[in-house]
């Protein structure tokens, strides 16, 4: 997989077309998993750079810069992409570029929100989720999940292959196996069984992480790559889950926040965890992103994975989250 080195010697050429000057070298930003982003300094100010990955559709990119131009118009704070003098925000040069301006900001180390930035956090959720449901793609929005029990095994049977000729270590062999064996077990839902869930369009990727802090306020969501329609509360017990926040206190604060714009009923509340518990266990694609595509970046989420699985297979503690779950979001 093409490391940002690859890319660097590009970016005088890149900002050049949006009629920028570089002022220094570009500074790899090495956080995303998926694209090569860098900072440089330039004669219009310090921006961000983004080189979207080859997989990536024109039309998703345009889709993308679309949505966050719609957000920002109604107050919602996101990096928005520069234009260059032809108006475009995309330009094509040994791939697909984008410049957004800088944003000064602090990624919080994950497990370090206060309860007071855990409501906040919650709360941004809620707004943009509350304003995307009005957002023209909502207007009959469907789930667009889909999954397979065969497929998923098999493709878990080429990693499994893999992995131990990859070095993987014990536990990642141990994780594997455990979700093997919770997947071969599962009464795998089919994908209309999740369909009364009321869908919209969304982030795609909300979580701690993709938030930009200046003290207890968020300067900016950033990240919105994977936007698409799906289940609300799936993206909101993803959110707290990727967050680290599904089993601790700071649970009740996130959902406070995020009850103040969004209501979410008992009903859609224990069906969407239904939902996650199952993706849990069907999803795949850390595993196959590291083992069979090579993506070395992705190798920071594997010991939550595993974690998580050891988790999902422990029905009491399922139980427990759920209810608390249920009460927090319901108010």
């Amino acid at each position: 997989m093409p490391g940002h080195e690859d890319f660097a010697n590009l970016i005088p050429d890149v900002v050049g077309r949006f009629g920028l000057w570089p002022l220094g070298e570009p500074i790899p930003v090495t956080s995303g998993t998926l694209n090569w982003n860098f900072a440089v300094e330039t004669d219009g100010g310090r921006k961000f750079v983004r080189r979207y990955r080859d997989d990536l559709l024109l039309d998703r990119i345009r889709g993308e810069h679309a949505l966050v131009v719609w957000l920002a118009d109604r107050g919602v704070p996101v990096p928005v992409p520069a234009q260059t003098p032809a108006d475009e925000s995309i330009i094509q040069m040994v791939g697909r570029w984008a410049v957004f301006d800088w944003v000064e900001g602090e990624v919080l180390p994950r497990g370090s929100l206060t309860p007071s930035q855990a409501r906040t956090l919650g709360m941004a959720h809620g707004r943009i989720q509350s304003l995307l449901a009005g957002h023209p793609l909502s207007a009959g929005a469907t789930m667009q999940m889909h999954w397979d029990k065969a497929e998923s095994l098999a493709l878990l049977q080429q990693v499994r292959t893999v992995a131990p000729r990859s070095g993987a270590e014990t536990w990642v062999l141990g994780a594997l196996a455990t979700q093997q064996a919770l997947l071969e077990a599962m009464d795998v839902a089919p994908p209309k069984s999740f369909q009364s869930l009321p869908a919209q369009v969304l982030h795609g990727d909300f979580h701690d992480h993709q938030v930009l802090w200046e003290g207890d306020a968020i300067a900016a969501v950033a990240d919105w790559e994977l936007w698409h329609t799906d289940p609300r509360v799936w993206e909101v017990i993803r959110s707290l889950s990727f967050s680290q926040l599904l089993d601790t206190p700071l649970l009740e604060e996130y959902l406070a926040g995020y009850r103040e714009h969004v209501s979410l009923s008992e009903g859609e509340c224990r069906l969407g965890l239904r939902l996650w518990w199952q993706s849990r266990v069907v999803g795949l694609w850390a595993w196959s992103a590291y083992f069979l595509q090579g993506n070395t970046r992705v190798a920071k989420f594997l010991p939550a994975m595993a974690e998580e699985l050891g988790r999902v297979a422990d029905e009491a503690w399922k139980a427990r989250i759920e209810e608390r779950f249920v009460r927090a979001a319901t108010g």
